[in-house]
């Protein structure tokens, strides 16, 4: 993996699979941790809820293993809310103590699932390991079920791509609030490039897809998000080299124009109209962007505010709490340089009606930064992290 950002949120498939060496003796299925892992992450390996009933059990079973804030540590193992019993080799239902049948062939479904899946080596009926998600060990399953239905609901949306469009709702900690994610440059203005290689890397493709993986995450929170610099094909992109194009547009089917002010002035207007709609919501701007500089310059992530906006600068001091805690856990010796800054003559912290951060991934030009931008687990943990604040944002002011 590489040296400075790793993948951490719930996104199936992005990771491999690290199959648990569980003795029949263990009362619970435990984990490893994989470099970057999250509760949510973890949850919905095993094919449980990403709901706050697992995320609470999780931090129950592991509160005086969890390093702070629910981070996880990588190579550290972890409880997972999954009991482990000694199959009697008559019936779940005697082995369990229930009575519903129902009840005991969402139990077996569960365990031909993880056999499926590579998480256990042999039928239970043949090891009599049987596992059992903590849900179904509650006195009324059908309650929880009731439950349930708040969250592990999908929906699809196309701008993201045929592999990511199915958006599934892990909760509701964003649900009130709408967010205006605005990828820097795109259409006839590429931004920032930096070479690597025989390739070129554009700053509007970087900045759109974590734009993109980052909308993902806050409408699987339960927020209205909304992709102000947009594009009708690319979706989200796990390749290392994102292809350079111009077919962006602007919300809603607005071609961007070629001046640098109209295009700033044309978004700024997109987000105004729809903070009206939205008026009494909380709302949130955010604007990406990856720095150039020298070659030899490496940069950690930054963010600017407006000076005279207070929420403003308590959302980029959120946001750059957060990372900077995520440097103390998955890199201690590294250290994190990353700053906070007003930066009044930006247009795009000038004209948003609501609260906007500003935020500069990197240097596109330094060979370490890039690997920032071209390693898909990177972007993704950008995402994720930055995710992470603004739910700490958000709830800051509830």
């Amino acid at each position: 993996m590489q040296k400075w950002l790793l993948i951490g949120f719930i996104l199936l498939g992005m990771t491999s699979i690290a199959v648990p060496k569980i003795k029949p003796s263990e009362r619970h299925v435990t984990a490893v941790a994989q470099p970057g892992d999250g509760i949510y992450a973890l949850l919905a390996r095993y094919h449980l809820p990403q709901n706050r009933y697992y995320v609470d059990q999780f931090r129950a079973l592991n509160a005086s293993n969890l390093a702070g804030n629910d981070h996880l540590v990588a190579g550290r193992t972890y409880e997972i809310p999954i009991k482990i019993y000694t199959y009697n080799g008559i019936s779940i239902r005697s082995t369990v103590g229930i009575s519903d049948r129902s009840h005991a062939e969402r139990i077996q479904a569960y365990n031909r699932t993880m056999l499926n899946a590579g998480f256990q080596d042999q039928d239970y009926l043949i090891s009599k390991v049987l596992w059992v998600p903590f849900h179904e060990l509650e006195s009324n399953p059908a309650a929880y079920e009731t439950r349930r239905k708040t969250s592990g609901r999908s929906r699809p949306f196309s701008i993201f791509g045929p592999r990511y469009a199915e958006v599934t709702f892990t909760d509701s900690d964003l649900r009130g609030s709408v967010f205006y994610i605005v990828a820097g440059h795109g259409g006839p203005d590429p931004g920032a490039t930096g070479k690597r290689g025989n390739h070129t890397l554009c700053e509007d493709e970087y900045a759109y897809d974590i734009a993109l993986r980052l909308t993902r995450n806050l409408l699987a929170h339960g927020a209205i998000a909304y992709v102000i610099t947009r594009d009708p094909n690319d979706g989200i992109r796990d390749e290392a080299y994102l292809k350079c194009d111009t077919d962006e547009y602007c919300w809603k089917a607005q071609a961007i124009p070629r001046g640098q002010l109209s295009r700033l002035h044309q978004r700024a207007e997109a987000i105004n109209r729809l903070y009206w709609r939205h008026k009494g919501a909380k709302q949130r701007v955010v604007v990406l962007h990856v720095d150039s500089r020298s070659r030899g310059n490496r940069v950690d992530m930054f963010f600017y505010y407006h000076s005279t906006s207070h929420s403003g600068k308590r959302l980029a001091e959120t946001l750059h709490q957060t990372i900077r805690r995520k440097y103390q856990i998955h890199q201690p010796a590294r250290g994190y340089h990353g700053f906070v800054r007003a930066r009044d003559e930006l247009y795009m912290l000038r004209k948003p009606l609501p609260t906007t951060v500003y935020v500069e991934l990197g240097n596109i030009k330094n060979s370490f930064d890039q690997l920032r931008l071209i390693k898909v687990d990177n972007r993704q943990a950008v995402a994720n992290w930055l995710t992470e604040g603004l739910i700490k944002d958000i709830n800051a002011t509830k």
